[in-house]
């Protein structure tokens, strides 16, 4: 591909937004990759307007703007992408499981509450609201674009456990645990499902992520973490890869 990168999102783009930086270091003359993150206190407020009428509020939406004006760059969202973690990270004091359409996930834990895929989905997508509003506001700033999928979870609890962050040791991770690792995978698979279907309401492209970078089961290789749920460096710069190749 013969055409730079902008990425748009939040907390995800750290990991591309280090990748870009190692790439202009070591090649100058290379495409460059470019980022936009949406909570930096000079576009705040990030959004305004409500439900689908939502928009970036101006200072982000001509941030946007300009890049693709000077650029003319290929437009990737990463925008969102951690609500599977906050709902199944943490073990539930009630555990739950239920079982993934379509596919041959994880089987059902026996000790864990039986719940239908739909009561999952619905509590995910009642999470996922804002991030399905920042994904209308970037096609209505940018045009087309391509939307990343969020980082595969980590398989390995004690990994999990040493790398995760003031959030969720705010809800509880020292004594209540880490949710099972099956459970994990079903709930990221379907939010995907679910992004990937906001995608094709919006004529947005979805891009799975980087196959490199997960193991056989699916889950992503403990090289490319940087902390519990987000991807490090190296992550970044297969994702870059992965856009050019798109």
């Amino acid at each position: 591909m013969s055409r730079s990168i902008l990425v748009i999102g939040q907390s995800h783009i750290a990991a591309i937004r280090a990748a870009a930086k190692t790439r202009r270091e070591t090649d100058p003359d290379r495409l460059r990759t470019r980022t936009i993150h949406t909570l930096e206190p000079c576009y705040a407020p990030e959004l305004e307007g409500e439900g689908d009428a939502a928009a970036f509020a101006p200072p982000l939406a001509e941030a946007i703007r300009d890049q693709i004006a000077r650029h003319d760059p290929l437009v990737a969202s990463a925008s969102g992408g951690n609500v599977h973690n906050g709902l199944g990270l943490v073990r539930h004091p009630r555990p739950f499981d239920f079982l993934l359409s379509g596919e041959q996930g994880p089987p059902l834990d026996p000790q864990a509450e039986p719940l239908s895929e739909a009561l999952v989905r619905a509590a995910l997508e009642q999470g996922m609201e804002r991030d399905r509003r920042r994904l209308r506001a970037i096609g209505r700033s940018a045009g087309a674009f391509v939307q990343l999928e969020s980082p595969p979870p980590l398989a390995d609890d004690v990994l999990i456990a040493e790398r995760a962050d003031a959030y969720f040791h705010g809800r509880g991770i020292a004594h209540l645990g880490i949710a099972p690792r099956g459970l994990r995978y079903k709930i990221w698979r379907l939010h995907s499902r679910i992004v990937a279907d906001y995608c094709a309401e919006l004529g947005a492209r979805f891009l799975p992520a980087p196959r490199e970078t997960q193991d056989q089961d699916g889950f992503l290789l403990p090289h490319f973490a940087g902390d519990a749920t987000h991807g490090n460096r190296a992550y970044g710069e297969a994702v870059i890869r992965a856009l050019e190749a798109s």
